[in-house]
Protein backbone atom coordinates (compact mmCIF):
# COMPACT_ATOMS: atom_id res chain seq x y z
CA UNK A 1 0.00 0.00 0.00
CA UNK A 2 1.06 3.52 -0.90
CA UNK A 3 1.77 5.95 2.38
CA UNK A 4 0.34 9.54 2.11
CA UNK A 5 3.69 10.79 1.19
CA UNK A 6 4.79 8.97 -1.05
CA UNK A 7 0.93 9.63 -3.16
CA UNK A 8 1.33 13.25 -2.95
CA UNK A 9 5.08 12.91 -4.15
CA UNK A 10 3.55 10.85 -7.19
CA UNK A 11 0.47 13.49 -7.43
CA UNK A 12 3.20 16.52 -7.40
CA UNK A 13 5.59 14.81 -10.19
CA UNK A 14 2.62 14.49 -12.44
CA UNK A 15 2.03 18.10 -11.37
CA UNK A 16 4.90 18.95 -12.81
CA UNK A 17 5.04 17.03 -15.72
CA UNK A 18 1.70 18.09 -16.88
CA UNK A 19 2.49 21.62 -16.69
CA UNK A 20 5.14 21.61 -18.91
CA UNK A 21 3.19 20.07 -21.40
CA UNK A 22 0.74 22.45 -21.09
CA UNK A 23 2.61 25.09 -21.41
CA UNK A 24 3.92 23.68 -25.09
CA UNK A 25 0.09 23.79 -25.95
CA UNK A 26 -0.17 27.56 -24.46
CA UNK A 27 2.45 28.03 -27.51
CA UNK A 28 0.62 25.55 -29.97
CA UNK A 29 -2.29 27.58 -29.63
CA UNK A 30 -0.38 30.99 -30.23
CA UNK A 31 0.51 30.50 -33.37
CA UNK A 32 -2.91 28.86 -34.82
CA UNK A 33 -5.40 31.40 -33.97
CA UNK A 34 -7.50 31.00 -36.70
CA UNK A 35 -7.30 27.35 -37.32
CA UNK A 36 -10.88 25.17 -37.12
CA UNK A 37 -8.88 22.04 -35.29
CA UNK A 38 -5.50 22.55 -33.38
CA UNK A 39 -3.52 19.45 -32.83
CA UNK A 40 -2.31 20.01 -29.36
CA UNK A 41 -0.10 17.85 -26.99
CA UNK A 42 -1.12 15.43 -24.63
CA UNK A 43 -0.72 16.50 -21.53
CA UNK A 44 -1.31 13.20 -19.78
CA UNK A 45 1.36 12.29 -16.73
CA UNK A 46 3.31 9.90 -18.70
CA UNK A 47 6.66 11.43 -19.44
CA UNK A 48 7.65 9.62 -22.59
CA UNK A 49 3.71 10.88 -24.16
CA UNK A 50 4.03 12.75 -27.75
CA UNK A 51 0.48 11.94 -28.60
CA UNK A 52 -1.51 14.43 -30.03
CA UNK A 53 -5.43 15.45 -29.84
CA UNK A 54 -7.18 17.93 -32.24
CA UNK A 55 -9.23 20.49 -30.45
CA UNK A 56 -10.78 23.66 -31.48
CA UNK A 57 -9.04 26.79 -29.98
CA UNK A 58 -13.03 27.50 -28.34
CA UNK A 59 -12.62 23.58 -26.87
CA UNK A 60 -8.76 24.30 -25.54
CA UNK A 61 -9.75 27.54 -23.76
CA UNK A 62 -13.19 25.88 -22.27
CA UNK A 63 -10.11 23.08 -20.83
CA UNK A 64 -7.69 25.94 -19.67
CA UNK A 65 -10.49 27.90 -17.81
CA UNK A 66 -9.38 26.20 -14.74
CA UNK A 67 -5.76 26.52 -14.04
CA UNK A 68 -5.84 23.09 -12.57
CA UNK A 69 -7.02 21.29 -15.41
CA UNK A 70 -5.08 19.36 -18.03
CA UNK A 71 -6.45 17.82 -21.63
CA UNK A 72 -5.58 13.80 -21.94
CA UNK A 73 -6.66 11.58 -24.75
CA UNK A 74 -9.42 9.18 -23.55
CA UNK A 75 -7.09 5.91 -21.48
CA UNK A 76 -4.79 8.68 -20.49
CA UNK A 77 -6.02 9.04 -16.94
CA UNK A 78 -4.22 8.04 -13.87
CA UNK A 79 -6.70 7.86 -11.14
CA UNK A 80 -4.27 8.48 -7.86
CA UNK A 81 -3.26 11.55 -8.73
CA UNK A 82 -6.22 13.13 -10.90
CA UNK A 83 -10.06 12.81 -11.82
CA UNK A 84 -12.13 13.34 -14.70
CA UNK A 85 -14.01 16.22 -14.72
CA UNK A 86 -15.51 15.82 -18.34
CA UNK A 87 -14.84 13.23 -20.90
CA UNK A 88 -15.88 13.17 -24.79
CA UNK A 89 -14.79 10.64 -27.49
CA UNK A 90 -11.78 12.99 -28.34
CA UNK A 91 -10.58 14.13 -25.14
CA UNK A 92 -10.37 14.06 -21.50
CA UNK A 93 -10.36 16.85 -18.79
CA UNK A 94 -8.92 15.64 -15.71
CA UNK A 95 -7.81 17.88 -12.67
CA UNK A 96 -5.00 16.79 -9.90
CA UNK A 97 -5.83 15.69 -6.51
CA UNK A 98 -3.92 16.42 -3.19
CA UNK A 99 -0.64 18.16 -3.46
CA UNK A 100 -0.98 17.89 -7.00
CA UNK A 101 -4.03 20.54 -7.23
CA UNK A 102 -2.06 23.07 -5.40
CA UNK A 103 1.35 22.60 -7.66
CA UNK A 104 -0.40 22.83 -10.80
CA UNK A 105 -2.47 26.14 -10.31
CA UNK A 106 0.54 27.73 -8.97
CA UNK A 107 2.65 26.56 -12.11
CA UNK A 108 -0.23 27.88 -14.33
CA UNK A 109 1.13 30.30 -16.93
CA UNK A 110 -2.00 32.14 -17.60
CA UNK A 111 -2.18 32.74 -13.41
CA UNK A 112 1.16 33.09 -12.41
CA UNK A 113 2.60 35.81 -11.12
Amino acid sequence: MTSTREREARRERAAKNQSLFREVNERIEDLAPNACFTPFICECAKEACDDQVSLTIEEYEHVRAGGNQFLVLPGHEVAEVEEVVEANERFVVVAKLGAGAELAAGLDPRHRA
